[in-house]
């Protein structure tokens, strides 16, 4: 359950993702009187900086610090059976090779990234065409607080990629690994490497990877549970 601090954190961001319920982006920026020229943020900088004002940020803290909250914007389509989906996997933070072979689950700093978050949901994609950023529409929005289940699962995905890290097979990660949370190579080309664990106690070069949620997380976990009318 949501400790009332978490809850008085985030009713008014809750009033905020309310009263932005079927507007588009352009019509939010219009309220914000953001001029377009001006305005270089996508639609996720856009939600969380200027209508939140919430600073994201990339480090191992949470969004919301004090209630170690995160905040997550998730785009949608309408797949071509007319199902909505998450258009694509969403980050949590980067991987730093090193700092996961030493961690522990229980105190590893992808913990804080996901122990609650605040989910803002909106639609990118209709079947095969891409919308305008001006033309996403916000829908809904969620709170995620993972029960046990949802933690196990997290847990056992998270020690598998550690696994493949402390064998020296950074480089070897998939992101068809997992149920929850996958290893998503980041940076320009296959050639943007770091330091990994060779696994013999001296290191290697790997591909720079995040951790993300699947699609099939948010597909299962988040979307259900969404209010549709605004669609």
């Amino acid at each position: 359950m949501l400790s009332s601090k978490a809850i008085e954190t985030l009713t008014p961001l809750f009033e905020i993702i309310r009263n932005a319920k079927g507007k588009t982006i352009s019509q939010i920026k219009q309220e914000l009187n953001l001029e377009r020229e001006n305005m270089k943020k996508g639609a996720s900088g856009l939600i969380v900086e200027s209508l939140l004002g919430i600073k994201n940020n990339n480090n191992a803290d949470a969004d919301i610090p004090e209630i170690g909250c995160e905040v997550k914007i998730l785009p949608l389509h309408y797949n071509t059976k007319g199902e909505l989906k998450a258009k694509e996997p969403t980050q949590i933070q980067m991987i730093n090779y090193f700092e996961v072979l030493g961690e522990q689950w229980e105190t590893a700093k992808i913990r804080k990234k996901i122990t609650l978050t605040f989910w803002i949901v909106y639609l990118a994609k209709k079947g095969s065409v891409s919308l305008h950023q001006n033309d996403y529409k916000i829908i809904d929005y969620f709170v995620d607080h993972p029960n046990e289940d949802k933690l196990v699962t997290l847990k056992k995905d998270w020690e598998l990629i550690q696994d493949y890290i402390k064998r020296g097979l950074a480089d070897k990660l998939s992101c068809s690994m997992g149920e929850y949370l996958e290893p998503k190579t980041k940076g320009a080309n296959n050639q943007d490497k770091t330091d990994a664990p060779d696994g013999k106690g001296g290191k290697l070069r790997a591909r720079r990877r995040a951790f993300y949620y699947k699609k099939n997380y948010t597909n299962t976990h988040i979307i259900p549970n969404i209010d549709r009318s605004k669609l």
